[in-house]
């Protein structure tokens, strides 16, 4: 049994897989304040793993794995996004580009080979929007993430005390709390629609959009044709370590 791990800047996501197939999928929350426990959580998790593929987004992290289980290092497997260019434009700076977002078009295209457009929306600590446009990654955006934005803004405001966010979707509010409430919940959705309305727009595609990422759950998807996949990720992490000694002749 093997581990797919995805390193996140606030979280970790995983799930084992068997036999080709994804177990439940689970989260844990980290600080970077104290990352013994992220070397725990990994010599935890090789009692009962024989491989761990890694997908991570947060340098620290990687530098406290290598540095602390260098006797497991024959079972712990980072992505090289180098490996996957040929999945990205010619004009996109692919040093800059975090391991996620080209896992993540290496995830849709698999999962959806008909598709040769999308849009992925990541809503995690930050809130990314990236473009694949003939099933290579064209660009994207970066946006503070939901909560990132409004606990920021709690903390900074002198005028609002520290208010438990909720998903009650109202649309103007009749005090503080309600109102700021308003904002992060369908004010952040609007603006994030208006997005990939102007990327349809821009772009004249018909794209397929996919949500994925810890807070993508409060987005009503029954009234959309957008898409959720909670295990976008981890699947790319699969398809990255499970076909790249086939050259990854899936999506050739």
């Amino acid at each position: 049994m093997n581990l797919l791990v995805d390193i996140g800047n606030t979280s970790i996501k995983f799930s084992s897989f068997v036999d080709n197939n994804l177990k439940k999928i689970s989260q844990i929350r980290y600080s970077k304040k104290d990352l013994k426990s992220i070397t725990l959580f990994f010599k935890n998790k090789l009692k009962t793993h024989t491989k761990i593929y890694i997908c991570s987004v947060v340098s620290e992290v990687d530098k406290v794995i290598i540095k602390n289980l260098k006797s497991y290092r024959n079972r712990l497997f980072f992505i090289n996004k180098k490996k996957l260019s040929f999945l990205v434009h010619k004009t996109v700076n692919l040093r800059q580009l975090g391991n996620d977002r080209i896992i993540n078009v290496l995830s849709a295209i698999n999962i959806y080979p008909k598709s040769k457009f999308f849009i992925i929306v990541d809503l995690g600590t930050a809130t990314t929007l990236d473009i694949i446009i003939n099933k290579k990654y064209y660009g994207g955006v970066i946006l503070p993430g939901l909560t990132t934005s409004y606990e920021n803004l709690i903390s900074l405001a002198s005028g609002i005390n520290n208010m438990k966010l909720s998903n009650k979707p109202t649309i103007i509010g009749k005090n503080t709390n309600q109102a700021l409430m308003s904002g992060f919940n369908v004010g952040y959705k609007i603006m994030i629609e208006s997005y990939i309305k102007l990327i349809k727009t821009t772009y004249k595609r018909n794209f397929k959009v996919i949500f994925t990422g810890g807070y993508a759950t409060s987005i009503d998807y029954k009234k959309t044709n957008f898409i959720y996949r909670e295990d976008l990720t981890l699947l790319g992490i699969f398809f990255y370590h499970i076909f790249l000694n086939e050259k990854l002749r899936i999506i050739k």
